[in-house]
């Protein structure tokens, strides 16, 4: 398995304990990637749009949250398919575009940027590369039981850090839509 924008191991951690695989993990960030490797997974700097493997070398590729960030889409897809063995499996995880709505309404922020690769489009990006596409919903709903543990999570998002600072204080916890999904598609065997 070919685990991309692995971030600090812990799901190639897991996996790897679990299913008992060989795993390799990659991540744009040497950091990531000596913190991965910390964990003693199989961790290397790559780019995702030019995968530094040969061709159908793994089962299983899984990009976590990671197609919307990627300035050439379209390549890193075709990437992912060019690594994955006849009938191997792409698993990718995304937002929906109402992911944690209310909650940056609450904090000012309505703007609605549209994802390059998301819940509502997925099914569209990955059907011209993958002859057998599956949408899987993950919709939930985030509690925040306080400001601190609000203004925690505002804090480390890429595009919404800095709005950590307009947490405001409430007593109640706060629900907001959590909206994900994650997209299988098979690679032609």
């Amino acid at each position: 398995m070919l685990e991309i924008g692995c971030g600090t191991g812990e799901f190639a951690t897991r996996v790897r304990r679990e299913l008992g695989i060989e795993l390799i993990a990659l991540d744009l960030s040497p950091r990531m990637v000596e913190l991965t490797a910390a964990r003693g997974v199989d961790a290397r700097v790559g780019d995702i749009q030019a995968l530094p493997f040969e061709d159908d070398s793994f089962d299983c590729v899984v990009a976590g949250w990671v197609f919307y960030h990627v300035p050439e889409l379209e390549q890193a897809i075709l990437e992912c398919r060019r690594v994955l063995r006849p009938g191997g499996t792409l698993v990718a995880g995304t937002l929906g575009m109402d992911n944690f709505q209310e909650l940056w309404e609450l904090l000012g922020d309505t703007s609605r940027d549209q994802l390059t690769f998301c819940r509502e489009n997925g099914l569209e990006v990955l059907r011209p590369y993958f002859p057998d596409v599956e949408l899987r919903d993950a919709q939930g709903v985030a509690v925040f039981p306080d400001p601190e543990s609000m203004r925690t999570l505002v804090a480390v998002t890429i595009t919404h850090a800095h709005l950590a600072d307009r947490v405001p204080e409430f007593s109640e916890p706060f629900r907001t839509r959590a909206s994900h999904a994650v997209f299988v598609a098979h690679k032609a065997g």
